[in-house]
């Protein structure tokens, strides 16, 4: 399946109120900062948005939300995680009604089922999707790696649109994309290796600190796309420290908060049972971006 939805794709925060329900307000205010730096997309619901905090109201409210911000600016993705096949499909259909572009969907997360199993649970769902899927391999999460081939053996069910690799393996987005050829896009799902994927032929980046720092993160795809490796290194060397203080902090949900928090975008606190980010972690994050904005005007 030929399809053009590649380069960055931001992935939201949840904002909560002082009461603790969703801040839509300032979900919406966000999403036009977000896409004025030249994002492909957005992707909802996905670990970063505390998608498995949400209640069933709470999704889509969030889903109707995000549609109507985006108002075909860009391309919406929506987390459809759930650990039944049917689940995932019942959730697909609700984000397909509500205007959702494509989906995302993991191997059920609790388990560690074995990779044949995993694609035996997927296939159903993605045969009957009625929108594009892309498959998030995360085995750090649900205890499951996927391998190329695994992957490959869901393109005919013609609706794998793209995988988001996380697995950290040196080689994986150079086997994913000679594997899966052109009809499959390959992304980037770890913000801390980002070039590194990059240089291998992956064709886009699901970023959560890209809802932080989307120019910065912008200006590193567009650099690396258009073939300015140095200009692309030049830029990683600053703004690579930066991500990846938010990637080995396993409060990085908190940090990416905390910190938007801090440039007036109240995002409110994690739901539990989410840590909260300690305020040394955040000094430091907040150092590190003020070198990044130093060196780099975006």
């Amino acid at each position: 399946m030929t399809n053009p939805m590649h380069g960055v794709f931001a992935v939201p925060t949840t904002p909560y109120t002082e009461d603790g329900d969703q801040n839509l307000d300032a979900l919406s205010s966000r999403i036009e900062e977000v896409l004025a730096s030249g994002v492909t997309g957005l992707l909802g619901l996905g670990a970063t948005g505390e998608a498995l905090a949400l209640s069933a109201v709470e999704r889509e409210s969030q889903i109707k939300t995000i549609v109507s911000a985006v108002d075909g600016r860009a391309h919406v993705v929506i987390g459809c995680m759930a650990y039944t096949p049917a689940e995932m499909s019942a959730q697909i259909s609700n984000a397909a009604d509500w205007g959702a572009d494509a989906v995302m969907v993991t191997p059920p997360f609790y388990g560690g089922l074995e990779p044949e199993a995993v694609i035996a649970a997927l296939r159903p769902v993605l045969t009957a999707s009625e929108l594009p899927v892309m498959v998030y391999n995360n085995p750090h999460s649900t205890g499951t790696d996927l391998l190329p081939d695994h992957v490959a053996s869901l393109q005919d069910t013609g609706r794998l649109w793209s995988v988001k690799e996380t697995s950290g393996a040196a080689t994986r987005f150079r086997e994913l994309c000679s594997r899966l050829g052109e009809d499959t896009e390959v992304f980037v799902g770890a913000d801390g290796i980002a070039l590194e994927g990059f240089a291998q032929g992956a064709s886009g980046w699901v970023a959560a600190s890209a809802w932080l720092l989307p120019e910065h993160c912008q200006k590193l795809w567009a650099a690396a796309d258009g073939g300015d490796w140095a200009g692309a290194v030049d830029l990683w060397r600053t703004l690579g420290h930066a991500l990846g203080l938010i990637e080995g902090d396993s409060a990085f949900i908190s940090l990416i908060k905390q910190a938007l928090s801090r440039t007036g975008r109240e995002q409110g606190p994690v739901r539990p049972p989410l840590p909260t980010a300690g305020s040394e972690a955040l000094a430091t994050l907040l150092d590190a971006i003020a070198d990044l904005e130093r060196k780099h005007t975006a």
